[in-house]
């Protein structure tokens, strides 16, 4: 046993010991205490007892002086003799013994009659008797004590004066009665000794005292010799808070001269209270006898516990060390045997402690022998195994008596080191285990090895991205998990553009440099669980899983595309490729395998080579087809941007009713080098969500503010409404580029621009398109709401947006003359406007008729064929000088001669 063990031992018996007997001794104080508080609260109950007794005995005393007061005083109404009244007051006092005189006072507190002729002519003062007079009320008084034996041959005490103890005194009483008109008032001279003696007969001198107090804590009498009557103990009586109770007990503390057991009881009647002290030691002899007898029990036990505890513990240490000498001796020739092992060795008692270990161990953990006794194996513990490793572990030990496997463990440094374990129990006759012996081989540097060549074999060494054969492991598990899964995978085959020159102009320095920095752009640029190879050179595949559609992994491989392309510093020089994709899917129509796919992505990619490079092309023929007829045309508009292809067509607006012209409808045209002059219809929707729908919508604004300023300088004012697209409006920074390109034509008016909102289902954000409008509008650029009641137009758009004008869809114009549902819609569409204080336009005007009906609707405004079709801008002066020279002339052949006056179009 080891030191260490031998203190734990000690320490555990000490503490057993010291708790055992700490207990004992607590239990034991506790039921002391609990007696003694038993004895003192039967104690505090007899106080009580004596205060409840001598109370009632002075109240009914007083009461009887009371009765005798009523019936003198009675006697004194029918008496006019003063001789008379005396002897009256003399029988009277014959039955009641604890009076000594009895008095009759004047208004002016003389004595004019008592049943002791001494007392005649003595004057009284009874201004501070209590309780106080309170003008012509029947009750009875108690003033301060008096020394002496009655008036005649007495004074009064007061606080600084009290009566000495062993000289005679009274108290003296008033009760005033009512007699006819007149009150009179008998003056008692009550006899202490009387109730003393009364208290002496109940309480033994040694035993305790009573004492009664008036309200304000004159003390009246007191049965204890030391007692001075008119002494003031008013602090006393304060502290018993009698405005709140009538009765109380508690113990005086342990720090006065003779602690006592305190009872008091105030009177309901009269003002005075009655306060029995007893002697606590009396109370407490019982308690102090029975203290006596446990403690006399509990000592000699818990010494005699303590003696054979101590007995017991030192012949167990016997024991324990003579079995530690034999563990030691068996230890010793165990070392002879392990102490110069090659493997380390480690030795631990049943609970995992350790108990030796060789040179061996401490060369491989890094811990000294002295270092290691007494830890548990835990303590090289790395981490790297997880709890179910070692709970296994255990269960082989316990259930198989030995375990081996491979471990990692933690050594003093900090690093791991990974070993070849096996651990044996040795056990005794019995079966029982008594050591567990554990054999460590390192095997770090193998482990290492093996670690490395698994490296070599799965990972690319230059950019440490899998190689071709980890590449065909995750690609055939993805493809089995996109199976069970139900979706789609990628598979991408990226060859740089342009690697081959970097080689050339910079040497293979710089390839590998910039190998290793666009592998590791585009690795950032995948998901997590995706997967980006080298094949070789300049060669990559990603795979990309869990894609729930083909059109899905477009921005993946654009964000690959611009990883790929980012400038890579290299000493002063940047050096910069691109990157050529090649796609395809699985699963497909045709059962295919992983070689398959890498073929079809690589067959993909040559094409994208062939299209120009920087981009990527899908392996399927029809989907490939569809991408690269769109990115063409996309590239197609961005093209004919540049060279100036896109030409403003402007259809006028004009008064149905006046023939005003009131501004042009901006229409853009494309005039393609090869198909002519092509209409909206046939660009517009391919860039709707593109970046290049905005760079159009600000071609347009500008080529209508640079038209308008052109038929300013030539003398024409005219008003161009130009169409704007949600994406354009809802752009960052949209008032900011408005405000520029205004700025660029400052001879045009802002109130000269329209613009006409369209696409309403696509705005995201009312509130902010509200700003926008707000701002513009600011500036002096009106909006209106295009093609309006159709659609998403709705009231909510109506109410919402700030716009100063709607245009009704030309196909509620277009059916106007069959009435029904769309005439209905129109009329309701006009009456809204009007509602809301909105101009409103009516679009696709083809006929009289239609402009007829429109001004009986109320609607004047209006566009279309049958006014004028979209021309160019050379020919709107002209047309404008034609229509106000003659008021319209509507477009159409077939159409009949119709003369209208009071109607600006005719045929």
């Amino acid at each position: 046993m080891t030191r260490r063990a031998w203190r734990q031992l000690r320490t555990t018996f000490l503490l057993f010991l010291g708790v055992f007997v700490g207990g004992m001794v607590a239990m034991s104080a506790y039921t002391l205490w609990r007696l003694r508080g038993e004895a003192v609260a039967n104690g505090l109950g007899i106080a009580a007892m004596h205060s409840r007794g001598f109370e009632d005995f002075l109240t009914q005393s007083l009461h009887v002086t009371e009765l005798v007061a009523a019936n003198s005083l009675a006697q004194v109404s029918l008496v006019r003799d003063a001789r008379e009244i005396e002897r009256t007051f003399v029988a009277a006092l014959q039955h009641v013994p604890f009076l000594r005189s009895m008095s009759l006072l004047d208004d002016a507190g003389r004595i004019v009659a008592s049943s002791n002729p001494a007392n005649l002519g003595v004057t009284v003062a009874t201004q501070n008797y209590l309780p106080a007079d309170a003008g012509r009320l029947q009750i009875l008084r108690i003033g301060e004590p008096w020394a002496g034996r009655d008036f005649a041959s007495g004074q009064p005490s007061t606080a600084g004066t009290p009566v000495d103890a062993d000289s005679l005194g009274f108290i003296p009483v008033t009760r005033s009665i009512g007699l006819g008109k007149g009150r009179v008032t008998l003056l008692f001279a009550l006899n202490p000794d009387y109730f003393i003696n009364h208290i002496a007969q109940k309480i033994a001198a040694e035993e305790g005292s009573v004492s009664v107090l008036r309200y304000d804590g004159t003390l009246l009498m007191d049965s204890d010799p030391g007692g001075r009557p008119g002494s003031l103990q008013d602090h006393f009586v304060s502290e018993l808070r009698l405005a709140e109770v009538e009765f109380g007990q508690f113990e005086q503390g342990s720090g006065e001269d003779r602690p006592r057991l305190i009872a008091f009881r105030a009177s309901r009647l009269y003002p005075f209270l009655v306060v029995t002290a007893l002697d606590r030691r009396p109370a407490l002899q019982q308690w102090r006898t029975e203290t006596r007898t446990v403690l006399g029990v509990m000592v000699p036990a818990l010494l005699a516990i303590t003696l054979l505890a101590t007995g017991l513990y030192r012949r167990q240490m016997q024991l324990a060390e003579q079995r530690a000498e034999s563990e030691r001796l068996q230890q010793i020739n165990a070392a002879s045997v392990f102490t110069n092992a090659r493997e380390g060795i480690m030795i631990t008692s049943p609970d995992g402690t350790i108990l030796d270990v060789n040179e061996a161990f401490s060369r491989m953990s890094g811990f000294s022998r002295e270092e290691s006794l007494g830890q548990n194996p835990r303590f090289l513990r790395s981490g790297v195994q997880a709890k179910e490793f070692y709970t296994a572990m255990w269960g082989d030990l316990i259930g198989q008596g030995h375990w081996s496997g491979e471990v990692w463990n933690r050594g003093k440094s900090g690093e791991m080191f990974a070993a070849i374990l096996t651990i044996s129990a040795v056990r005794d006759d019995q079966g029982r285990t008594r050591q567990y012996v554990a054999l460590f081989s390192d095997i770090t540097l193998l482990k290492a090895n093996e670690e490395k060549l698994k490296r070599t074999a799965h990972y690319d060494a230059l950019t440490g991205l899998p190689n071709r054969v980890l590449l065909a492991d995750r690609l055939h598990q993805g493809m089995m998990q996109t199976q069970r899964r139900g979706q789609r995978l990628t598979v991408a085959f990226l060859d740089l553009d342009g690697f081959k020159a970097v080689n050339d102009q910079h040497g293979h320095e710089a390839g590998d440099q910039l190998l290793m920095t666009v592998a590791g752009r585009m690795k950032q640029a995948l998901r997590e669980g995706d997967t980006l190879a080298r094949l070789g050179g300049d060669e990559f595949v990603a795979v990309l899983l869990d894609l729930s559609d083909i059109p899905s992994c477009a921005p993946i491989v654009d964000r690959l595309i611009a990883a790929s392309a980012q400038p890579v510093p290299y000493g002063e020089q940047i050096l910069q490729v691109s990157t050529s994709v090649g796609v395809t899917f699985y699963p497909q129509a045709e059962e295919v395998d992983a070689d398959q796919l890498l073929r079809q992505a690589d067959q993909a990619m040559y094409q994208a080579k062939l299209a120009g490079k920087n981009r990527y092309c899908v392996f399927d023929a029809e989907l490939d087809r569809s991408v690269r007829s769109h990115n063409e045309r996309l590239e197609d508009i961005r093209r004919a941007l540049l060279a100036d292809e896109f030409v403003l067509h402007y259809q006028p607006r004009v008064n149905l009713r006046s023939g005003a012209v009131i501004g042009v409808e901006a229409l853009i045209r494309w005039q393609h080098p090869e198909k002519g002059l092509l209409l909206p219809a046939a660009f517009l929707p391919l860039i709707e969500n593109h970046p290049l729908a905005v760079d159009l919508g600000e071609w347009v604004i500008a080529r209508a503010l640079a038209q308008i300023a052109e038929w300013r300088g030539g003398g024409l004012e005219m008003a161009v409404s130009v169409n704007i697209g949600a994406r354009q409006l809802q752009q960052a920074g949209f008032v900011e580029r408005l405000r520029t390109l205004l700025a660029g034509q400052p001879e045009v008016g802002p109130g000269r621009l329209d613009l006409e909102l369209r696409e309403t289902r696509a705005l995201k954000d009312l509130a902010s398109v509200c700003a926008i409008i707000t701002a513009c509008r600011k500036i002096g650029v009106s909006f209106a709401l295009d093609d309006f009641a159709c659609g998403h137009s709705s009231l909510t758009y109506l109410k919402s947006l700030p716009v100063s004008r709607i245009n009704i869809d030309r196909s509620f114009v277009c059916d106007l003359l069959e009435g029904g549902e769309n005439r209905a819609v129109l009329e309701g569409v006009i009456g809204l406007a009007k509602a809301f204080h909105r101009q409103i336009v009516a679009e696709g005007v083809e006929s009289i008729e239609q402009g007829q009906m429109l001004l009986q609707l109320g609607c004047e405004s209006a566009q279309g064929d049958g006014i004028a079709r979209p021309m160019p801008a050379a020919d709107i002066v002209a047309w404008v000088a034609a229509w106000q020279s003659s008021p319209g002339a509507l477009r159409g052949a077939a159409l009949p001669s119709v003369s209208v006056p009071h109607l600006p179009i005719r045929a």
